[in-house]
């Protein structure tokens, strides 16, 4: 069972840690998976939890990764690295309403389905606008493992919404991400930049 913590003083950790909700990795936090990472949280039960990495670009684009599926040639977005999990499976997050998924946060959705993939691939491309990204693995923890980590600061919980998700680049959403937290974490967030993650 969720051991239950006092989190900044007012309600549990268990229910702090909800789908849709940003880890948002903290400055100690030193893993390589994971440094300056922020991280959707997509589910979180008792026996552990699942989020995907929203700001590690890998090199390889869809097109190349995907290529298996017709819709897919020729297309030059660039996959995200979800984490070190299960680094062989897609996942693909995405915002049009009129296709199935689970609902992460107001208007995004998770599959891992290629029938929804190959129909966002067809879908109309707006530029400027990302309808779907796609993410080679994902993050996982085991029973109690996520909130150890928390109840140790690795990671600053923040609310998800759709801009942080798909419309802050890469390099600026861990501290986009702090910035939106707000307090102290303003401060933080003035850190200076990390290249690699350029």
């Amino acid at each position: 069972m969720v051991r239950e913590v006092e989190l900044d003083g007012a309600g549990a950790m268990a229910e702090a840690l909800r789908r849709g909700m940003l880890l948002v990795a903290a400055p100690g936090l030193i893993d390589p998976n994971f440094f300056r990472t922020v991280v959707l949280l997509c589910e979180h039960t008792p026996q552990g939890a699942l989020g995907l990495v929203l700001n590690r670009v890998t090199e390889h684009a869809i097109g190349e990764v995907c290529a298996q599926i017709p819709e897919a040639l020729g297309r030059t977005e660039r996959v995200y690295v979800g984490g070190p999990v299960q680094t062989d499976h897609l996942l693909v997050l995405h915002r049009e309403p009129t296709l199935d998924g689970k609902p992460i946060i107001d208007g995004i959705r998770l599959v891992g389905d290629a029938e929804v993939l190959r129909a966002l691939l067809a879908s109309p491309h707006t530029p400027g606008r990302d309808l779907f990204r796609c993410y080679a693995g994902y993050a996982g923890w085991g029973e109690g493992q996520l909130e150890r980590e928390l109840e140790a600061g690795g990671w600053i919980l923040v609310e998800g919404d759709a801009r942080l998700v798909f419309d802050v680049p890469s390099a600026e959403l861990w501290s986009e991400a702090l910035r939106k937290k707000g307090g102290v974490y303003v401060l933080t967030a003035e850190l200076p930049p990390c290249p690699e993650l350029n």
